[in-house]
């Protein structure tokens, strides 16, 4: 009698006690069969310059016109100027797994938190702006697709054949142009010239910029130089136009686009701009070449199996031909630019010419 009681209580207590937990796996990303994510980071709104448009139209048509296996899927996100943005889609991408590499059209400072955005999302990151050769944890994942902002400085500097050219260095109190800044006054201090005077054209002294330069724009043979993008000195006080009194003397930024460059109306003759030679015989500006170049690169790099690493691996150790010029990396560079690529560019019969 006792056992049976002791039978009925055991399946009493089995038919009422919970079912165990099921432990359901998260759901790793599906890969469409024989493609390649790519997300491309531009600034297709805000006010920081330059836009990404050329760079957007540039990949669209390469997009459409690939032919290679695996087959790139791009998806591009407007980060409108804002670093913040640029931040949190990098690490969206790192938690959802999504991208297998990415390009930034934009220019950054790889600072701390950036890096630890990269070495966090473990991806490949091709810069089209200007960079400083990165080091750190993050560097093997980050790629410079233009000059560094000293060879940029470097090229501008030299274009000044007296070596006692007063010179002035115009900011726009933006990261990039503050870069640029330190990058010029150290070429010129390297080159035992005269130390450029700083003038400040940010936004809440544009207005009187005219009227505070006019004591450095007297007499014929000074040197003057836009750093950051020109959106902010073309438009609305157009300072560039304001400050070309001496043809030949007056330099804006790798930044600058053609779009910028159209607006420069009768200061044109005046201005030069560094970018890469090639793409002025390709119909394409500067960035946009790039821009396809980082598609291309990608593609001839991909790891067909979306192995991170092994797509990071194939672009250090290789060499790239593009449309913009042709890219060298390595272990310990990861810069791929050459620095005699770089010429000056001006703005002539409605196009990006190099400049005599």
């Amino acid at each position: 009698m006792l056992r049976a009681g002791v039978i009925a209580i055991a399946l009493l207590v089995s038919c009422t006690a919970p079912a165990p937990a099921t432990v359901v796996p998260t759901p790793s990303p599906t890969r469409e069969p024989g493609t390649f994510a790519v997300t491309a980071l531009l600034d297709l709104s805000g006010t920081r310059g330059p836009r990404g448009d050329a760079q957007r139209s540039a990949m669209q048509q390469w997009i459409d016109a690939q032919r290679t296996t695996p087959r790139l899927r791009l998806r591009i996100v407007d980060v409108a100027g804002s670093d913040a943005k640029l931040l949190l889609e990098l690490k969206r991408a790192a938690d959802a797994g999504d991208t297998d590499a990415f390009v930034v059209g934009v220019p950054a400072t790889i600072d701390d938190a950036l890096a630890s955005a990269i070495a966090l999302a473990k991806r490949p990151v091709l810069f089209t702006m200007p960079i400083t050769e990165p080091a750190g944890e993050a560097a093997r994942w980050i790629f410079g697709l233009a000059p560094t902002p000293d060879a940029l400085a470097r090229a501008l500097v030299d274009a000044l054949a007296v070596r006692s050219t007063a010179a002035v260095i115009v900011t726009n109190g933006t990261l990039a142009s503050g870069r640029e800044e330190l990058a010029l006054a150290a070429t010129f201090h390297a080159d035992g010239r005269p130390m450029p005077f700083v003038l400040s054209a940010a936004p809440e002294v544009r207005d009187t910029f005219v009227q505070r330069s006019k004591p450095f724009f007297t007499g014929e043979g000074a040197a003057v130089f836009f750093t950051g993008s020109a959106t902010g000195y073309l438009d609305p006080q157009r300072i560039v136009v304001a400050a070309a009194i001496a043809p030949g003397f007056e330099f804006l930024s790798y930044l600058t686009d053609a779009t910028d460059a159209s607006r420069l109306g009768e200061a044109a003759p005046a201005v030069r701009w560094p970018g890469l030679r090639r793409p002025t015989s390709s119909g394409l500006g500067t960035h946009a070449a790039t821009a396809t170049d980082a598609l291309a690169l990608v593609a001839a790099s991909a790891d067909a199996a979306g192995d991170p690493e092994r797509t990071r691996a194939r672009i250090e150790g290789g060499t790239f031909a593009g449309i913009a010029t042709t890219y060298v990396f390595s272990p310990t560079r990861h810069i791929g630019v050459d620095a005699r690529e770089i010429a000056l560019l001006a703005w002539q019969n409605g196009r990006a010419v190099i400049a005599r």
